[in-house]
């Protein structure tokens, strides 16, 4: 059994992910790229489809994608062509392979795009109440820097060239969640799974990202009296953001990798 972990070189989420599988037995490799993985993808006519993947001629067990990187960066035109082929290559692996995938690529893309406006449109939360900008200003409590979601401060100075997400959300409402295989965390407080009045709201955003394939994310919600809004999705929780639970995050996606 050896676990494949698709991730930047520059996050250490995946890497001290790998470092707790391996201390508890379970040999996980990170990979940046491509030059260790190997695929093999068979389509019958009849649309039968048989996929393989290794990492270092070892098969592969169960996969966490993270991201890629800079795959597309390539500032040489044949090495960028062969470059986007290896990863279309790899999507179409990853998404084929019949074994457990944590985050696994889809039709709609290697990551899905998971728009709140998107859940907002069937009634199951109601659309949060922001706007992006790049110029002029709009009232609001909280502000992010777009495409980083840095938080700076509504009221500091910007220029022309900023692109920023304002709301108008009640801290004191919000609640941010981590889903981690099968469990779900409250990492607005203090790390624990969900009481039963937050699992009962947030129900209908898990169900959506499980129909999306997503076994590791993180959102955040506000909570008003009868309505849930779901704030903001994310398919690349960082560890800062579950540090009284960073354990039990990995347990949990072990479990999902090696059930």
């Amino acid at each position: 059994m050896t676990l494949l972990v698709i991730a930047p070189d520059t996050d250490d989420t995946a890497g001290r992910f790998a470092d707790f599988a391996n201390r508890g037995g379970v040999p996980t490799v990170v990979a940046a790229e491509f030059g260790r993985v190997g695929i093999t993808v068979r389509v019958t006519r009849d649309r039968v489809c048989r996929t393989r993947i290794t990492i270092d001629e070892v098969e592969v067990s169960g996969v966490l994608t993270r991201g890629l990187g800079d795959w597309g960066h390539e500032p040489d035109t044949q090495r960028a062509f062969v470059s986007a082929e290896r990863y279309a290559a790899f999507w179409s692996a990853v998404a084929l392979w019949p074994g457990p995938v944590v985050n696994r690529p889809s039709a709609r893309g290697f990551f899905p795009r998971l728009d709140p406006l998107e859940l907002a449109r069937y009634g199951a939360v109601a659309p949060p109440r922001t706007v992006i900008l790049n110029a002029g200003s709009a009232p609001g409590t909280t502000m992010y820097r777009l495409p980083s979601w840095a938080m700076v401060d509504p009221d500091a100075p910007r220029s022309r060239f900023d692109v920023v997400q304002i709301g108008d959300s009640d801290p004191s409402r919000t609640r941010r969640v981590v889903l981690a295989g099968s469990t779900a965390f409250d990492v607005s407080t203090t790390g624990d799974r969900l009481d039963p009045d937050l699992a009962d709201r947030v129900a209908p955003v898990i169900s959506w990202l499980r129909r999306s394939g997503m076994d590791f994310v993180d959102f955040t919600v506000e909570l008003e009296d009868g309505v849930t809004r779901l704030l903001d999705v994310s398919c690349w929780p960082d560890r800062r953001l579950f540090p009284l639970v960073e354990e039990r995050v990995y347990t949990a996606l072990l479990n999902r990798l090696t059930s």
